[in-house]
């Protein structure tokens, strides 16, 4: 979460420096909320949130936020790009079938297609080519609403600032890894404590297998389903642990153990410290 805090730094810096220890507890109880609240509307409470603490249009709040989920995304699909190949090679894949292998063909395709067209639209509308479209867009609305949609689209516009140039969509990306490595030293401690580093020939498999794992179960929950992933998440770990060798018992043991008490739990723990700190509540935010 505090890596996360510094990428969120970066990606607000064009519109406000703000220190990333002011960031931190913002992004906790943002955190928090998706934990608790449906369709990751917890995004929305970080914006507002956000916006009432440091001063900074809710528009351009929440278009930092979609900057950073496609991040993420594409942090996880680049995980899974340099693990399978090598699993693969290594001989990790025990019991996959045609339609299993055909379901993460399809995933993967669809993971790809749905982060990099949001890449290529954000950007595209970072970029000084967006004005005539724009324009166009705003004349779809009633004249006594142009103005106020105008207002609207210019916050979120200015929350892509970041993406303008090809260096500093590099620097998010850069920031992106340490978030989800040290997410990845999570789940590999998690294993330790199952065991589960004996079910594999050596290291390097385990670790690899830890990698993949942490950007399934992280790519499945990037589509708003249930509260706070739990299900999706689960499903995708134990399944993806399930082909790699393990049994279905532990994996579910493992993957359950991982989400709730040591991902989903300590947020949440932290987040109403924040709140009961800065003399909040989540009916306020909500």
């Amino acid at each position: 979460v505090y890596f996360r805090s510094i990428r969120w730094k970066i990606l607000l810096s064009p519109m406000k420096d703000i220190p990333v220890k002011r960031l931190y507890p913002v992004v906790v109880i943002g955190y928090m909320a998706n934990n608790l609240l449906p369709v990751r509307l917890g995004e929305l409470v970080r914006a507002y949130y956000l916006a009432r603490r440091e001063s900074v249009a809710g528009g351009s709040s929440l278009a930092s936020i979609a900057v950073e989920r496609v991040y993420d995304g594409l942090t996880l699909l680049s995980f899974c790009l340099i693990s399978v190949p090598f699993l693969i090679s290594f001989g990790a894949f025990k019991s996959i079938t045609a339609s299993s292998n055909t379901s993460a063909i399809i995933f993967a395709s669809i993971a790809i297609a749905m982060f990099g067209s949001a890449l290529l639209t954000l950007t595209f509308m970072s970029s000084s080519r967006f004005i005539r479209f724009r324009v166009a867009l705003i004349k779809l609305f009633p004249p006594a609403i142009e103005s106020k949609i105008n207002a609207i689209l210019e916050q979120f516009l200015d929350g892509l600032a970041s993406l303008k140039t090809l260096r500093s969509q590099a620097t998010i990306l850069i920031f992106s890894i340490p978030v989800w490595l040290s997410e990845c030293g999570v789940y590999l401690l998690v294993a330790y404590s199952f065991g589960i580093h004996t079910y594999f020939p050596s290291v390097t498999v385990f670790l690899l297998a830890i990698i993949l794992v942490t950007a399934t179960s992280n790519l499945i929950t990037a589509i708003p389903s249930s509260v706070g992933g739990i299900g999706p998440f689960e499903v995708a770990a134990q399944q993806t642990l399930v082909v790699l060798g393990l049994n279905s018992s532990l994996a579910a043991a493992y993957s359950g153990f991982v989400h709730i008490i040591a991902l989903w739990l300590p947020v949440n723990l932290l987040g109403i410290l924040f709140l009961w700190k800065h003399n909040m509540s989540m009916k306020t935010l909500v």
